[in-house]
């Protein structure tokens, strides 16, 4: 028999949809990544505290009574000696909710639909940090990790994009979406979340994603690539693909912005 350590899950995924619970634990689970579940943030609660071993609370936002975010926030003030490591799963992301997520030692943000393989990787990139974290404490507990301050974790980049664009839902919800109708923004910000993913964007997913109407939408991508800003080319796997990518200028400004807004929310990016 096993060592009952190494068979007990540090993760727990917490959601009130049983049906995504039950198809991502599984999922998890046949990728080497066992879970513990929970359907309530109460029930979550009570598992971390009948489970030292948890390093990783995957957690939906969007739940009855107590929130994601009010979970966390409980959960930090449990385990302030081993603090847990925290993935966020949403259909509905905002910008302060994303925000204060990542305050809360969350790793990554992701949005529904999502595969047990994208959760898996996150699960993995965030079990790495606690365990590098727990390296650091356990050299500074033995006189070898010197005096300066440790510094803020850097937030991943294309989560802190992805929450950027998450807001101009809230933006449309609240202001009503004909105040705010020109998509040339919502398109460089898109442009600078898929090229920080790595992940190549096409004319027609960026008129789809943009929100506005095609004609409209191919008449910003000849005004923002008129300004330098952009830039076609046909996709090298299919030549009738038209790939768009941010210029050496876009992206120059686009970083600038981006840096500028993390800076003042005090947030240093990776």
């Amino acid at each position: 028999m096993n060592d009952d350590k190494t068979e007990k899950p540090r993760v727990l995924l917490v959601d009130d949809d049983p049906d995504v619970l039950i198809e991502l634990s599984e999922g998890l689970a046949s990728l080497g990544l066992p879970v513990l579940t929970a359907e309530t943030p109460v029930a979550a609660i009570d598992l971390v505290q009948r489970n030292e071993q948890l390093q990783v609370v995957v957690t939906d936002l969007q739940m009855p009574r107590i929130d994601g975010i009010e979970l966390l926030q409980k959960l930090t003030m449990l385990r302030q000696k081993r603090p847990l490591a925290t993935i966020i799963i949403t259909g509905h992301a905002s910008l302060d909710r994303a925000v204060g997520a990542l305050r809360l030692n969350a790793v990554d943000f992701l949005q529904k639909p999502v595969l047990p393989e994208e959760v898996a990787h996150s699960i993995r990139r965030a079990l790495a940090l606690v365990e590098d974290s727990q390296k650091a404490a356990a050299a500074v507990a033995n006189g070898n990790g010197g005096g300066d301050a440790v510094p803020a974790k850097p937030v991943n980049r294309p989560n802190y994009l992805k929450a950027l664009v998450a807001a101009r839902a809230d933006r449309d919800a609240i202001f009503q979406s004909g105040l705010f109708s020109d998509p040339a923004w919502d398109m460089l910000l898109d442009l600078a979340v898929a090229e920080a993913s790595g992940r190549p964007i096409s004319v027609t997913s960026l008129c789809i994603a943009s929100g506005a109407p095609t004609t409209t939408a191919l008449r910003r991508i000849d005004e923002l690539k008129e300004a330098g800003l952009l830039d076609r080319r046909p996709d090298p796997m299919d030549r009738r693909r038209i790939i768009v990518e941010l210029t050496d200028l876009g992206r120059s400004r686009m970083e600038a912005f981006v840096k500028r807004q993390a800076e003042r929310l005090g947030l240093p990016l990776d």
